[in-house]
């Protein structure tokens, strides 16, 4: 690999930046598909930098039976150096020229708003590629849509479990901002995936803080398959190394491939201000230099808690349920997802556990599903735990005149247990197989507590949710069933139809 400091282009004279990635691997490929792509984006007026015509060159790269050289892509970049149009070129070419079905996913909605605009704009500027959008391009609710004469179609939207809605085939996905990506949101977009005839992956993004970025073990996992050389594969990072001085002007044009045209010494020098404590020092680093604190490979055993031969054991799809209903309440740690699951003896003396909501949702959104539940079960109690994020609607819950009972530290470490016990030690719980349960357990690990016991480990990912709903839902049961009291809202009528909450696991309405 070179190690020239930089590659002046007779387009951008100001540039300085190091064209080449610290890290690279590519392996040879047509580039056909990537100078026709260069060509149009001249014509839209978005001339790429020679590091971005790279970049699109390994992207579009060919294998000689016309499949993708690269079927997972990842780039890795220092803030505010222009992977974004990186991204709008390979959607616009994608869309008006191979005619694919794409979804791109940002971890926030304003990132996918802005590619949304910027990639409007650019085909906007040229009438012959005006033509080609069919209809009027669509942007509410979270959700930006742009759909061509040819079959293209892209979705730009945040992550979450139904970024693939009424899509059955992706060519394309795009993960943006990928340093926070999470298994989960990556396995609800693969089944799309698998039927496309040769489907392609992007994964973009700034280096990792694991002390900021809870969910970086996924974009940690790509850039090792891409360090490792992994076949059908593009890497790039591009990053000063340790060696290099934070202070020096040379190390600012190594990381930043933009230097002189996007990232400037002014700007650096002004972000450098937040240099005097160590954490602002670190920040500047993974930010700036591209220096990531990633996150080491954790050693995983499936099923490590709850054996899966164990768990297959209590699959009961068809329980005959009696008596009271205990309800529980949980929220990732990232705020996104929220699981909402029920507990209800069987006929035969078993404790019967299903997830019945496990997605996004506003406050508002949640607090009226759970009132609905309350109205229409009367449950023996709703539970949350106290650390959970989840309970944050408790005041909205009050406005209700819903009581949420929230377990204390003592009391979360005797549900884990009295959940272990039930499903290990003397078996008595069943449930119907729910995936989205199934792979709560099967991920799942204790966390060891100061005094030798334990609870789920959160710091796992937002998986844990549906089990730990599924825990304080048995716990509601066995600690509050014999009372069965829980205030509910008074409406003038009971929604027992749930319909209004369709989602993928409709188990509550479903067993319940």
């Amino acid at each position: 690999m070179t190690t020239t400091t930089s590659t002046v282009s007779e387009h951008f004279p100001t540039l300085t930046g190091r064209q080449e990635p610290h890290l690279m691997w590519r392996s040879p490929g047509s580039s056909e598909h990537g100078s026709k792509a260069i060509t149009l984006s001249t014509r839209m007026r978005a001339r790429p930098m020679p590091w971005q015509e790279a970049s699109l060159d390994a992207i579009l790269a060919k294998n000689p039976d016309g499949s993708w050289t690269h079927s997972d892509c990842c780039i890795i970049c220092p803030r505010q150096n222009g992977k974004s149009l990186i991204l709008s070129l390979r959607i616009i070419y994608g869309l008006l020229v191979l005619g694919e079905t794409i979804v791109f996913t940002a971890q926030r909605w304003t990132t996918a708003e802005d590619i949304y605009k910027r990639t409007v704009e650019m085909i906007q500027s040229r009438p012959t590629l005006w033509k080609r959008v069919k209809g009027k391009p669509t942007c509410s609710q979270g959700r930006g849509i742009i759909e061509t004469v040819n079959g293209g179609k892209v979705v730009f939207t945040t992550r979450s479990q139904d970024a693939g809605r009424g899509l059955t085939k992706l060519d394309l996905v795009i993960f943006d901002e990928a340093y926070n990506l999470t298994e989960g949101e990556m396995s609800a977009l693969g089944p799309a995936q698998l039927a496309a005839l040769d489907p392609q992956t992007i994964y973009a993004s700034s280096a990792v803080n694991q002390e900021e970025q809870a969910n970086g073990q996924v974009l940690a996992a790509v850039r090792r398959r891409g360090m490792d050389h992994e076949p059908e594969m593009y890497f790039a990072e591009f990053m000063a190394p340790p060696e290099m001085d934070r202070l020096d002007e040379e190390t600012w044009k190594y990381a930043n491939p933009s230097y002189g045209v996007i990232q400037t010494a002014k700007k650096i020098r002004k972000l450098m201000r937040g240099m005097s404590t160590a954490r602002g020092r670190k920040n500047f680093d993974v930010e700036m230099l591209g220096r990531g604190d990633w996150p080491t490979e954790r050693e995983f055993e499936a099923f490590s808690v709850i054996s899966e031969e164990t768990w297959s054991s209590m699959v009961n799809a068809t329980p005959d349920l009696t008596g009271p209903i205990g309800i529980g309440l949980d929220r990732s740690l990232d705020r996104r997802w929220w699981a909402i699951a029920a507990a209800q003896r069987t006929t035969d003396g078993r404790i019967h556990v299903e997830v019945g909501y496990f997605q996004g949702g506003s406050h508002t959104e949640i607090v009226d599903l759970v009132v609905d539940l309350i109205t229409a079960w009367d449950p023996c109690a709703l539970v949350t735990d106290a650390n959970s994020p989840a309970a944050v609607i408790e005041p909205q819950l009050l406005e209700n005149d819903v009581e949420l009972v929230k377990t204390t530290a003592t009391q979360m470490v005797a549900a884990c247990g009295g959940f272990y016990d039930d499903a290990v030690e003397s078996p008595i719980l069943s449930h119907t197989d729910q995936p989205v349960l199934t792979e709560a357990v099967e991920g799942a690990v204790k966390r060891t507590l100061p005094k030798g016991d334990w609870a789920w480990d959160r710091q796992a990912d937002a998986v844990i949710a549906p089990l730990v709903a599924a825990t304080l839902a048995r716990w509601a049961l066995v600690t509050y069933g014999s009372r069965q009291k829980t205030t509910k809202a008074a409406r003038p009528s009971v929604q027992s139809d749930l319909s209004a909450y369709e989602h993928e696991f409709d188990a509550l309405e479903a067993a319940f």
